[in-house]
């Protein structure tokens, strides 16, 4: 017991890299994690990223590693990709000696049409060419991410003692 310190109202963690986190209860678990998959400093990365996101955040729950992949897993904005969406491709050839460190994912790509057996026709806006890929290899690309402009004055910074 000795890796919890209460603090009225809040429990803590006391980790080995000698960070307390706050423990969260069940019924704020979910906030917590969507804040980190989803807003300001999310992205829509895998589970294992979204649980060092929250981490760092410092925050602690017993089951956190589950709850986050359940989490992506069925997060309807990131598994729903309809017709006309952009969409990233994964690149899977293997590259020996690639020239430079690149992404392997490609795009974005206009989704044409959606099979029932998972396949989707994808647009290359580039030159129009149209091909059927696995559904798999498909992640949702988000571009219209809100800008938030802040702009702070050097004359702020300066110590007025």
């Amino acid at each position: 017991m000795n890796d919890f310190y209460w603090d009225d109202p809040y429990l803590f963690k006391y980790y080995p890299d000698q960070i307390f986190r706050r423990c969260i209860p069940d019924n704020e678990v979910s906030s917590v994690i969507k804040f980190c998959y989803s807003e300001a400093c999310g992205g829509h990365f895998s589970s294992k990223k979204t649980t060092v996101k929250i981490l760092q955040c410092g925050f602690y729950w017993p089951t956190m590693f589950k709850d986050s992949y359940e989490f992506c897993k069925t997060y309807e904005n990131c598994q729903k990709i309809d017709i006309g969406k952009n969409v990233l491709l994964y690149n899977s050839r293997l590259h020996l000696f690639p020239g430079k460190l690149r992404s392997r994912w490609s795009g974005p790509f206009i989704v044409k049409h959606v099979y029932l057996y998972g396949a989707f026709d994808i647009k290359n806006p580039k030159n129009d060419n149209v091909f059927k890929v696995n559904g798999h290899r498909l992640k949702a690309y988000f571009d219209n991410f809100p800008s938030e402009n802040e702009s702070i004055g050097l004359n702020d910074l300066v110590y007025k003692g």
